[in-house]
Parts: C-alpha cells; structure tokens; sequence
C-alpha cells in the first residue's frame, strides 16, 4: 500500500523538478487570433506550475518574462475570464505579487475544466494557489493575516461557503 502512495508521490515530486529546472519562456509570442490563444495553452500551463513552485528568491528576471507572458495571454485569451473582487483578492495591498498566483490558481482551474466560468470555484482556486504560494514563500512576503484567514477555511473544508457568501455580497 505504501508503494502504491510512495511512488506515485515521488514521480510527481521529480516531474515539478524537471519542469522548474527545464522551463522556458515563450519568446516572441503572438496572439493575433482566436486560436493563437489556444494554441498557447500549453505553454500557459508549464508557466502557472513553474511561477507557482519556484521561490521568490530564484530568478526574479525569469519570473518577471513568465508574468509577463501569462498576464499577456490571461488579458485577451476568449477562453478563460477572471473576476478580480476586492472582497476575495484582500490581501494585494499588502503583498501585490500574490496577484499573479491568484490569477495562476483561476486560469489553471478553468483550462482543467473546460473553460468553466464558475466564479466560485474559480476564485477558489486562485484563493488556495495564493495560500500554497504564500505559505512556500514567507520569507519574502509580508504577513498577511486576511491570507492566513483564507488557509484556516482551506483546512476547515469551508473556504467555498466563505467565498460563495463574499461573492454575493
């Protein structure tokens, strides 16, 4: 039993390692059609798993190319929409760089789900990519207490109540 969990783990483990040592920015990127988009997804996706489980600390001049390529893609792709509401994203004041896991976390949630537009679970997955991110990288980030909020309802099983009621509000 415990193989079966062991190695499953551990493939996973190298694979992030290999994709964070490999990874390469998209040069010279178009998106000039609607389907130049899609045809990025891809590589859209390689950049959400390398900007979410590489350090702050590491290769700031790579992080800002790979932010700049997702916002790039994010802000004209017709597949994926994003809503960005101060009653959910409350913790950019203090840490702005958390606004790229936010979006990271709602892109990859939607291109894993058929696009879905379901601002729930979207902003639920942009939530719990900004805790993971924020938790791995303390040491470069201010301490942010609506975050550590947020990572205490992802324990208690209740971070989609609390963002369905913020989203009505």
């Amino acid at each position: 039993m415990m193989k079966k969990i062991f190695l499953p783990f551990l493939f996973s483990l190298f694979s992030i390692m290999l994709i964070g040592q490999d990874y390469n920015i998209p040069k010279d990127y178009k998106f000039d059609t609607k389907e130049s988009y899609s045809d990025y997804e891809p590589q859209v996706k390689e950049t959400i798993t390398w900007l979410l489980s590489t350090s702050l600390g590491k290769d700031a001049i790579k992080r800002s190319e790979a932010n700049s390529f997702l916002m790039a893609w994010v802000g004209g792709t017709p597949n994926v929409t994003i809503g960005i509401s101060p009653q959910i994203v409350n913790f950019i004041d203090k840490n702005p760089e958390l606004l790229i896991p936010f979006i990271a976390g709602w892109t990859e949630y939607s291109l894993n789900d058929s696009y879905s537009k379901d601002q729930v679970q979207g902003n639920k997955a942009g939530v719990e990519a900004v805790v993971a991110f924020y938790l791995k990288n303390r040491g470069y980030l201010k301490k942010d207490g609506n975050v550590e909020k947020y990572a205490k309802l992802i324990e208690k099983g209740k971070l989609e109540d609390d963002i369905a009621k913020r989203i009505k509000k």
